[in-house]
Formats: structure tokens, C-alpha cells, sequence
């Protein structure tokens, strides 16, 4: 049975978290603030049946859930200041993002924007937005200069704060003004780390068998490990093999990005599936499977990848970030004959992205002659 929606289209009067199951309308939270009062609810013996139709749902959250929210969040100390629009965007927006892993940053971006900015007033026009005592860009690149230290997150971290404005002018009504714009962004230095050939084989010496196979698919295609993790056993043959590409999304939330099989990879992929077979539930296997398997039988994702990871940079004694599994990925780019087929080996639409961030090995060029005596005579 398909789960039911927690926002019901047909009514979008109702408060988010309301679901219809068969004829009967229940509530549940969808953030850290509406979870904790269903747990309060609930262990106050309260069930979250709400009625059998909308006015009924709609009166029962009145009741029981409006008083906790007000009780929760009130209006003397947040309506007018930076938490206000926060605590609106968690509600709003927050449970909307599907991806686990998306939803988990932002929340990390909220707490330190919250900890920074939550007790700061925001003006409602760009009038008062002159008055001291207002957010201002000015303040807002003060903070991102403190933190220049990790400049790609401070500006992620100011760039949710700005998405945050901008819904607050255009849907929320709260301002017409967006502290944010005009702010001058930290520059950000692109990772130059290239991992040698000789390096390579380092690592792949002390690496296990599975990660080996790992490192071989993407130093040869270019893969991120979340796309060598979402490899299936049918999307290769001895023709190509087909990955998934989810950082550009279509309707089925993914594109497919197809290369040509090769000698080396096809080793690589057909080895996985040797291994595979050793792990529970690996010997019996459908194309829709899962090439790469943990002991347990599960897929595996960031954490068991940690693991493996981690044993390679126990041995060889590397620092936290001195060598990363995305250098991989840098690798392939940078070892490519150009930048256009590094482009196209990465499936980036810009080449001065493959350049400006993953062509990292140094250029070499070969000495002009002497200029004693003319280059011209040589």
C-alpha cells in the first residue's frame, strides 16, 4: 500500500502533517517542533485521529495542536527577527526535500545560521533596512569573513539565508526586503590534490578487494561513489554500462550517462560480481540488484563506505582530507587526453567547471632551443 501524502491537494487548507487513511483524517508531525508536541500528545494518552472530514481534522488541530504551537514559539520573542523566518522555512520547506542526505545538511546550515543570526531583526523594507540595529549585508559579510576558513560552506550557509529572504518577500509576505542581495562571496579555492599514478597504486594495494573494484570504476569513468553505489547487475554488459547520474534530475529523479565497456572496466565490474556472491543473498541475483553489497546483504551507502575508506587512510596514514575517494574522480578527469573529453567523461554541460575544479595535473611543455645564434636557424 502506497504511503499516504501528509498534504492533502484537493484541501490545501489543512495543516501540513494531516493524512487521509480510508475515511478517517489523522495527524503526525513533520518537523523537530511538530514532533516533539505529537510526543507530548501522546504520552498524554491523546490519539491523532482527527475526524472523518476536513472541518473535523481542522477543528481537532485547532484544539490540540495550535495551543502547543503557540505555547512553543511565542510571538514576543520571535515575530520580527531572523528565528521567525527560520522557523516558517522548517516548517514549510524543510519536510519537502526528499533526499535524506540534502534534508541532513540543510538542518547542519539552520543551526548555524540559528546560533549566528536568530536574536538579529530583519527589516520589512529597504528603508528600514538603514536604521541601525537591522540585518544588513554588511553584517552578513562580516560573518562570512570570520568564517573565511571554510569559504565554500560560509557561502552555502548564506545562500540557504538568502533562499530564506527570498521566500519570505514572495510568499510569505513578511519583507519586501532580502538582506543578502549585494553580499560579496568568500572566493573559493578549487581542491588541487592529484592523486599520481604511483600514489594510486598505493592505495589500491591496501584497499580491499571490493574498494578496489570501486577505485578501478572510478578512476576509469569518472563515477561518484554514490553513482558506483547505485550501479544495478543490469545495467552493464559487455557492450557498456549505463550509471546514474542523480545531480541532474529528471522526472525519474536521475539521468543516465552511458560509456563504452572496455577490457579494464569490464575486469573491474565483472570481479564486483565475484564478490558479490560471497555476502548473503549475493549468489541469487536480479538485474534490478545491487552490484555492490556489504556482508549483510545491504547496499551499500556512506556509512559502510566510511569503513572501508578508513582502513585505507589507517595504513597508508592519511590525513582526514589529504586524499579523498572524490579525487578518484579528479584523477580520471585529469588523466583524460583534453579538456573536452574530461568534460564529457564527467558529464558536466560547462568544460570550465572540468577545468577550474578537476584538471589538476600540473601541465608539462617541452623548451624552446637556444636563442644564441636565432631560434630561426635551428
Amino acid at each position: 500500500m502506497p504511503r499516504p501524502r501528509t498534504v492533502n491537494r484537493k484541501i490545501p487548507d489543512l495543516p501540513r502533517g494531516m493524512r487521509k487513511v480510508g475515511a478517517v483524517w489523522y495527524w503526525r508531525g513533520t518537523d523537530s517542533l511538530t514532533k516533539e508536541i505529537e510526543a507530548k500528545l501522546r504520552e498524554a494518552g491523546l490519539r491523532m485521529r482527527c475526524g472523518t472530514t476536513p472541518v473535523q481534522a481542522r477543528v481537532w488541530w485547532e484544539k490540540h495542536v495550535s495551543p502547543a504551537l503557540v505555547a512553543a514559539v511565542p510571538d514576543d520573542d520571535v515575530v520580527g527577527t531572523v528565528e521567525e523566518v527560520i522557523r516558517k522555512y522548517e516548517a514549510d520547506e524543510l519536510p519537502t526535500i526528499k533526499r535524506d542526505a540534502t534534508r541532513k545538511e540543510y538542518e547542519g546550515r539552520i543551526r548555524r545560521l540559528r546560533l549566528k543570526f536568530k536574536a538579529k531583526r530583519y527589516a520589512k523594507t529597504e528603508v528600514q533596512a538603514m536604521l541601525p540595529g537591522y540585518l544588513s549585508a554588511v553584517v552578513i559579510t562580516q560573518h562570512l569573513h570570520e568564517n573565511r576558513d571554510r569559504a565554500a560552506s560560509a557561502n552555502k550557509d548564506i545562500q540557504l539565508l538568502s533562499r530564506m529572504f527570498r521566500l519570505a518577500r514572495v510568499r510569505w509576505g513578511l519583507t519586501t526586503f532580502n538582506p543578502c542581495d549585494g553580499i560579496e562571496y568568500l572566493p573559493e579555492t578549487p581542491r588541487d590534490q592529484y592523486v599520481s599514478d604511483e600514489r594510486y597504486a598505493e592505495i589500491y594495494g591496501v584497499a580491499s578487494p571490493v574498494l578496489q573494484c570501486m577505485l578501478e570504476i572510478s578512476t576509469q569513468t569518472g563515477a561518484r561513489e554514490g553513482m558506483i553505489f547505485d550501479i544495478r547487475i543490469g545495467d552493464f554488459n559487455e557492450a557498456q554500462i549505463e550509471l546514474r547520474v542523480t545531480k541532474k534530475r529528471n522526472d525519474k529523479g536521475y539521468i543516465t550517462k552511458a560509456y563504452s565497456m572496455t577490457p579494464d572496466l569490464w575486469q573491474a565490474l565483472t570481479r564486483a560480481l565475484e564478490l558479490r556472491k560471497k555476502n548473503r543473498g549475493g549468489a541469487a541475483s536480479l538485474p534490478s540488484d545491487y552490484l555492490f553489497i556489504t556482508k549483510q546483504g545491504k547496499p551499500y551507502g556512506k556509512e559502510a563506505f566510511k569503513t572501508l575508506w578508513g582502513a585505507v587512510r589507517k595504513k597508508l596514514g592519511l590525513q582526514p582530507r589529504e586524499i579523498t575517494f572524490h579525487d578518484m574522480r579528479a584523477k580520471a578527469a585529469s588523466d583524460s587526453d583534453s579538456d573536452v573529453s574530461a568534460q564529457e567523461l564527467l558529464h558536466h554541460e560547462d568544460v570550465k567547471v572540468t577545468k577550474r575544479v578537476y584538471r589538476r595535473k600540473i601541465p608539462t611543455g617541452t623548451p624552446l632551443p637556444s636563442a644564441i645564434g636565432g631560434r630561426g636557424n635551428s
